[in-house]
């Protein structure tokens, strides 16, 4: 088969990308209708939840798009024996499909967000807002910046307390206290079905990293829209 030229493959990774971000945004959709997730879930239980709907999604059937959870990403140094499979990087998500006779891939990184410090059930001490605003971006933002998650990406974030504006303002904060306000995350729309709140931030080298925000501290009824269009 003759190799496709990179516009092409630009087009199908592009679309692949949207229909990604659409499975994400039904699977947060048919999340909140039922069930009542607070701060007392992890994010593996919430990815969990993600991944059971988009794996067993017939929209997802037909784009013939497989998801997997927990996605360990080897290196050179781990095929080469140098390390220990165990030591390779995890994204919470992965999506895969051929087309055309192209690999497409799609990771996804999740982080718990809240707005203020809170307590949780069966923990002695208060989880700390400002810790998991300075680790959303040290594990998220930076690790799809160092390499160390495929730059063909998105993070989430689990809103499990406060208000998401709030919360993208402190994170936008420690962006600009750290001399990085080029970087803070902007409100954009992606044109997803059901779903208004999300974000890019612009980093160095032009890469650009899209962020989700996922409110759970209001269950609300939603009326989906069906979003997909026409097959690759």
């Amino acid at each position: 088969m003759n190799k496709l030229n990179s516009t092409i493959i630009g087009a199908f990774c592009h679309e692949f990308e949207r229909r990604c971000m659409s499975l994400l945004s039904e699977a947060y959709t048919d999340a909140k209708s039922k069930y009542k997730i607070t701060i007392d879930y992890e994010e593996e239980n919430i990815s969990a939840i993600l991944f059971d709907y988009i794996d067993n999604c017939s929209q997802a059937e037909k784009w013939d798009i497989h998801i997997s959870d927990e996605f360990r990403i080897y290196n050179d140094s781990i095929l080469q024996g140098k390390k220990s499979a165990k030591s390779a990087p995890r994204t919470d998500l992965r999506f895969g499909m051929w087309s055309n006779g192209a690999k497409l891939t799609y990771f996804v990184e999740a982080k718990n967000l809240i707005e203020t410090n809170c307590s949780k059930k069966g923990r002695k001490s208060k989880i700390f807002a400002q810790y998991l605003h300075k680790r959303y971006i040290a594990t998220g933002i930076d690790n799809y910046l160092s390499g160390h998650y495929p730059s063909n990406g998105c993070l989430i974030g689990y809103i499990l307390q406060g208000e998401t504006e709030n919360i993208i303002g402190r994170i936008n904060q420690h962006l600009q206290n750290c001399s990085r306000e080029p970087e803070i995350l902007i409100r954009q729309s992606f044109g997803l079905p059901n779903f208004d709140s999300a974000y890019l931030s612009k980093h160095k080298n032009n890469i650009t990293i899209k962020h989700l925000m996922f409110d759970f501290t209001v269950n609300k009824d939603y009326k989906p829209i069906s979003p997909f269009p026409t097959a690759l």
